[in-house]
């Protein structure tokens, strides 16, 4: 043993590198976990903003759904199913005492004419926030049955809506019968 300053210090071993493996192998499992967390933080921001998106073209649906209520009673342009056509004017389709073999939203423009835009008939504000406006159909039913089928057959209305999130992929459909 070496004496130093009365210390004395054992002889240097050789030293076979372990604890220099251990740590290159507990960075390597640390970096890994790492880009896992960050990876997973991305996805859940992105699939966050999916969702908000979606709940913003909901919203933008419903409101036109109202607009489309609206319209009908109050703009004074539908009175039964006078102005209603097969060839769908100014948003408003006539179904017929059959009704279509195809539905009709699916063979018209939702995107353009002759879909209404949510508030061209009701002058009402402009969604914000949206990458378009909602648009939507109006289909004149006849003999709709609406509580006592037997006794009261009148027209009632489809409603059909195409709303977009701020996303421009993003998009919901909505559908209801009305009766004023």
């Amino acid at each position: 043993m070496n004496m130093t300053n009365g210390y004395s210090f054992p002889r240097a071993r050789r030293q076979r590198g372990a604890a220099l493996l251990t740590g290159l192998i507990f960075m390597v499992i640390m970096t890994l976990l790492g880009i896992t967390a960050a990876r997973m933080a991305g996805l859940e921001e992105r699939m966050s903003g999916n969702l908000r998106d979606r709940a913003l073209a909901m919203q933008a649906a419903e409101m036109a759904l109202r607009d489309a209520e609206r319209d009908i009673l109050n703009s004074g342009r539908i009175v039964g199913l006078a102005n209603f056509v097969a060839a769908c004017t100014n948003g408003l389709c006539y179904n017929g005492t059959a009704g279509y073999a195809t539905p009709v939203w699916t063979t018209v423009s939702m995107t353009a004419a002759p879909s209404v835009a949510y508030g061209a008939q009701t002058a009402a504000t402009a969604i914000s926030g949206v990458s378009a406006q909602p648009r939507y159909l109006i289909e004149g039913m006849q003999k709709y049955c609406w509580r006592n089928c037997e006794s009261s057959l009148s027209p009632g209305y489809r409603i059909t809506v195409r709303a977009q999130g701020a996303n421009p992929n993003t998009v919901v459909w909505l559908q209801e019968v009305f009766k004023p």
